[in-house]
């Protein structure tokens, strides 16, 4: 099958009987064309817990503002962390007085954040991380090279990141399977008529800590008052 555009192999990929479901069996949310910060993946597939969702929804202050930018560095920084003072956090955002306040307020109002004095801590990870995987896939009709650079860059926020082309000819497909597996990601090839396949698997699997995977995270939740976009 020819394709008219990226757009059109992409949309017939998401639509194929039984794509998704040998990708995941569980709870998951598809999107596409999304701003990272660095790269803009055609696809990304998110695996999720809903008993985290249906807790966090449970107690959260559905008024306690709009989930920022700083407030995804926020929580990155802190999963790496233990207790820690609220002017280091404040160094590290590069912000301080009331925006630090308000950062702090928002991520307490959202069931994220435990504090002690002059001391703040991410709650436990399993009680506030909904995403369980993110498949990114880079997809591109013929442009390999560029796919292989753009499927990289993804890394940043997953390690499930994958190449995904039309079936092409053998010989080609052994160059692309070599240069995928020098830099750690997938490589899979869909065509409409034999379906869907992997050749190449990632280095490893799983998120990884990023402001990104925690402004899905709170997409995937919900409950902003005001609404949670992704990194611009």
């Amino acid at each position: 099958m020819m394709w008219n555009s990226e757009a059109d192999f992409v949309q017939t990929f998401l639509s194929s009987k039984g794509i998704i479901n040998r990708l995941t069996k569980r709870n998951y949310k598809i999107l596409t064309e999304v701003r990272t910060g660095f790269g803009r993946p055609d696809i990304l597939i998110i695996e999720y817990n809903p008993k985290v969702i249906e807790a966090r929804l449970h107690k959260l202050n559905r008024s306690a503002g709009v989930f920022s930018t700083k407030s995804a560095f926020a929580l990155s920084y802190l999963s790496t962390c233990r207790w820690v003072t609220v002017d280091n956090l404040g160094k590290f955002l590069n912000c301080h007085g009331n925006q630090l306040k308000t950062i702090i307020s928002i991520l307490i109002g959202r069931g994220l954040l435990e504090t002690k004095d002059h001391l703040v801590k991410l709650r436990p990870r399993g009680e506030i991380l909904a995403i369980e995987r993110v498949w990114a896939f880079e997809a591109k009709l013929s442009h390999w090279k560029e796919a292989i650079e753009q499927a990289e860059r993804h890394l940043w926020f997953t390690r499930d990141s994958y190449v995904l082309m039309p079936t092409i000819q053998k010989d080609l497909i052994n160059t692309i399977t070599r240069e995928c597996g020098k830099r750690g990601i997938g490589l899979s090839f869909f065509n409409v008529q034999t379906g869907f396949d992997t050749v190449v698997k990632p280095a490893k699997s799983g998120v990884r800590n990023s402001p990104f995977l925690w402004m899905l995270n709170e997409m995937i939740v919900g409950g902003n008052n005001g609404g949670t976009s992704v990194l611009s």
